[in-house]
C-alpha cells in the first residue's frame, strides 16, 4: 500500500521559501533515497512552475554538476502532479494537473499503488493534505537560517484535533541542514 509523504524545507523560524534552501549534493542524494520508493511527485502551482523552470533545462547539457543532473533526470522520468485550480497547461514531461485535492482520490492512490506519493515543497498542498489527515510521513528539512519573512508553514492550517507525530530519525548534513523525519502517530 502506498503512503503519502511530505518533504518540505523550513527555516529555523518556520518560513518555507525556496530562497532559503541549501540543496547540495548530499541533500540531493538524500532525496534520491526517498524518490526510489515514490510513484508520483506532487507540487503546488508555485513549486511546480519553479521546478519546471529549473530542472528540465539541466538535461540539455552543459557544465551542470552531476548530482543536479541526476536529480533532473529522476524528476523528469517520474510522474508528476501539479495541484492547481488555476494552472491550465504544463510542459514538463510526465506531468498532469489536478484541480483539487480530494480525500477519495488520495485514498484510492494509496490502495492501488505499492509506491508512494511524495510532495515536495508546496506549503499549501502540505496544509491541505494535513487538514484531510492524509500525510503518513513528514520530512522537514530545517535550514540553518532565520528568514524573518515569507510564507510560514501551516500558517493557515486549522485543525479540530492535534495530529501527534512520532520521530523516526534525524539526519544532519554538512551544510547545517537537519532533516527531521516523522510518521503519523496514533492519536492520544
Amino acid at each position: 500500500m502506498g503512503k503519502v509523504i511530505s518533504l518540505i524545507n523550513v527555516t529555523a523560524d518556520g518560513f518555507c521559501g525556496s530562497e532559503n534552501v541549501k540543496a547540495d549534493a548530499e541533500f540531493h542524494e538524500f532525496v534520491h533515497g526517498i524518490l526510489s520508493h515514490t510513484q508520483k511527485v506532487g507540487f503546488g502551482r508555485n513549486t511546480f512552475e519553479l521546478f519546471q523552470g529549473v530542472w528540465p533545462p539541466m538535461l540539455a547539457g552543459g557544465n551542470q554538476p552531476a548530482p543536479q543532473v541526476k536529480m533532473a533526470q529522476a524528476l523528469n522520468d517520474i510522474d508528476k502532479i501539479a495541484f492547481s485550480a488555476s494552472l491550465t497547461s504544463v510542459k514538463w514531461n510526465n506531468s498532469t494537473i489536478v484541480k483539487k485535492i480530494e480525500k477519495e482520490h488520495v485514498d484510492h492512490f494509496r490502495q492501488t499503488n505499492e509506491k508512494d506519493l511524495l510532495t515536495i515543497g508546496s506549503p499549501g498542498v502540505v496544509a491541505a493534505l494535513t487538514q484531510l489527515d492524509l500525510v503518513d510521513e513528514y520530512y522537514f528539512g530545517v535550514q540553518p537560517v532565520i528568514a524573518g519573512k515569507g510564507v510560514r508553514l501551516f500558517d493557515q492550517l486549522q485543525l479540530d484535533v492535534r495530529r501527534p507525530l512520532k520521530l523516526v530519525d534525524t539526519t544532519q548534513f554538512r551544510s547545517g541542514v537537519v532533516m527531521v523525519h516523522y510518521v503519523k502517530a496514533p492519536a492520544t
